[in-house]
């Protein structure tokens, strides 16, 4: 008898310990919104220091952007991915690097937003 009462009262604790853990999933649309005024700021010049201050705040990581290249152009593919709750891009970059020579490269991006909205180029 008393193990026909332990399992609802330890579904019960197991179920209130579980409930709120995780962030909301990114929505496609808005992760979507987010990479595109991300890579629009990269385009026309910008920092990632104006997105963190800008509004909503955006915390930006890309390698190429802080070596200093430039973005020329961007294509952002059609088909989203998932790595937990955060939204997966993939991204075409035209690229004009430091040294003045031109570069195509596909990367991937993590869109992740929550009580933080961030983007960071997977490596």
């Amino acid at each position: 008898m008393r193990s026909i009462l332990l399992v609802p009262a330890i579904v019960c604790i197991a179920a209130m310990g579980c409930d709120s853990s995780l962030p909301p999933q990114t929505d496609s649309a808005k992760g979507r919104e987010v990479m595109k005024r991300v890579l629009d700021t990269w385009k026309q010049g910008g920092t990632v220091e104006e997105l963190k201050n800008g509004s909503p705040s955006v915390t930006a990581r890309d390698p190429d952007w802080s070596a200093g290249s430039k973005l020329t152009s961007y294509e952002i593919a059609d088909e989203d991915g998932r790595a937990g709750v955060d939204l997966v891009l993939t991204v075409k970059l035209s690229l004009t690097r430091s040294d003045g020579r031109t570069q195509e490269k596909k990367v991937n991006y993590t869109v992740g937003i929550g009580s933080a909205t961030v983007v960071v180029r997977n490596e």
